[in-house]
C-alpha cells in the first residue's frame, strides 16, 4: 500500500474536513495511506526495540499524538468506549455496517483462514478464548459450531453487545471484562486468538510471556489482522510503536486507543524471546487474513536476554491493512446509531 506523507496541518485539515458528517469505507481506506511525517519516528528507528529506552519513547510519541499528555495512559479508562447497543444487531455492527461488499469481504477471508488454521481436525470440542471480541462475529460463528468458547474484552460495551447477538440466536459464548492476558482465573485454553486486538497491548512482550500459562498443553495461539508490515517505513517507520496513518492517530486522539505496529521481523523475534515458535501465515491477495500462530517452546522466556541483532532479509509480500472495530464505524456511520 503506497503511503503520502503529511504535515501537522494537514493532518488536522483532514479531520475539519470530516467532523461532523459520516465517512464512507473508501475514504476510511483512504485514511491509512495518509502518514504523519514524525521527526520523533527516526529516533526510535535508531535504538534498541527491546530496551527500556524504547519502551518510554514510544509511551512518549502516543502521548504526544494523542494529546492530553499530562493524563498518562490508562488501559482501563483509555481502550473503552462504553457505546450504546446499536439499533440494529445484524446490519450495525463492524463489518456489516459498512455495507461495501469489498470491505466485508475481507472478513470473511479472515475468518475463513482463522477457522482453517485452528485445526479443529475432525472434532469441534476445543476450548478457544478470543481476546479483544470487539462485535464478536467470529465467536459468534464458532459458537455455531458448537465449539467452547470464551470472549475477554476490557470495553463493557462489546461485552453486551456480544451477549445480546449470542441471546438472539440461542447461543451459549462465556464472556468476561478483563485486561489482555486476564479473564476466566484458573482456566486454560486449546486455542487463543487476537482478531485486530494485539496491537492495543503496549505491554505485549509481558502479555506473551503471560499467555503461556494460558494454554493446555499443545494449544496454539493466534494473531489475525494485525498491522504488521514487511519493512520500516510508511505508518511504520520503526520495528514497533504507534502507527503514523491519520485514521490511527485520529484513533488516538479521539477514543485514546493504543495503536501500534510492527514490522515482520520485530514480532518474530519477539515470539521467540518470550518463548514461542511462531509460523506465518500469508493470505493470498488478502493483507488483513495474514496470520501468525505460535506454539510453545520448552525453553524459559528470553526477555532478559540481549536483543538478537536485525536481519534484513526477512520480507513477507503483503500489504498493510488496519483494523475496523464496530466503536469506530460508530464514527464513521453516526446516522445508523
Amino acid at each position: 500500500m503506497t503511503s503520502t506523507s503529511v504535515s501537522l496541518a494537514e493532518l488536522n485539515a483532514e479531520y475539519d474536513r470530516c467532523d461532523g458528517r459520516p465517512a464512507d469505507s473508501e475514504e476510511y481506506q483512504r485514511f491509512t495511506t495518509l502518514v504523519l511525517n514524525e521527526p520523533a519516528a527516526a529516533r526510535l528507528a535508531q535504538m534498541d526495540p527491546f530496551s527500556s529506552a524504547y519502551r518510554q519513547a514510544a509511551m512518549e510519541l502516543y502521548l504526544q499524538l494523542r494529546g492530553r499528555a499530562a493524563e498518562g495512559y490508562v488501559l482501563d479508562r483509555d481502550e473503552r468506549s462504553d457505546d450504546p447497543a446499536p439499533k440494529n444487531l445484524w446490519r450495525d455492527v463492524s463489518p456489516w455496517s459498512f455495507q461495501d461488499p469489498d470491505f466485508v469481504s475481507e472478513f470473511l477471508v479472515c475468518w475463513a483462514q482463522m477457522m482453517r488454521l485452528l485445526d479443529f481436525g475432525h472434532k469441534n470440542n476445543l476450548s478457544i478464548l478470543e481476546y479483544g471480541t470487539g462485535s464478536g462475529q467470529f465467536l459468534l460463528m464458532l459458537a455455531r459450531l458448537g465449539v467452547k468458547v470464551h470472549g475477554v474484552d476490557i470495553d463493557a460495551a462489546s461485552l453486551n453487545l456480544v451477549r445480546a447477538q449470542a441471546e438472539a440466536q440461542n447461543l451459549q459464548v462465556e464472556t468476561e471484562q478483563a485486561a489482555f492476558g486476564e479473564g476466566f482465573l484458573g482456566q486454560t485454553f486449546d486455542r487463543i486468538v487476537f482478531f485486530e486486538a494485539f496491537h492495543h497491548a503496549f505491554d505485549f512482550l509481558d502479555l506473551l510471556v503471560r499467555l503461556r500459562e494460558r494454554l493446555n498443553p499443545g494449544g496454539k495461539l493466534m494473531l489475525c489482522g494485525e498491522p504488521v508490515v514487511h519493512e520500516q517505513g510508511g505508518a511504520v517507520p520503526f520495528p514497533w510503536g504507534p502507527r503514523l496513518d491519520i485514521l490511527s492517530i485520529f484513533c488516538m486522539k479521539k477514543q485514546g486507543w493504543m495503536e501500534l505496529g510492527f514490522t515482520h521481523e520485530f514480532l518474530m523475534q519477539a515470539f521467540e524471546r518470550t518463548g514461542w515458535k511462531a509460523s506465518f501465515h500469508p493470505a493470498a491477495g488478502c493483507g488483513r487474513a495474514n496470520i501468525y500462530l505460535a506454539e510453545r517452546t520448552g525453553d524459559s522466556p528470553l526477555s532478559e536476554q540481549p536483543a538478537p541483532s536485525l536481519s534484513p532479509t526477512v520480507k513477507p509480500n503483503y500489504s498493510m491493512m488496519f483494523k475496523v472495530r464496530w466503536k469506530l464505524s460508530r464514527w464513521l456511520n453516526p446516522e445508523r446509531t
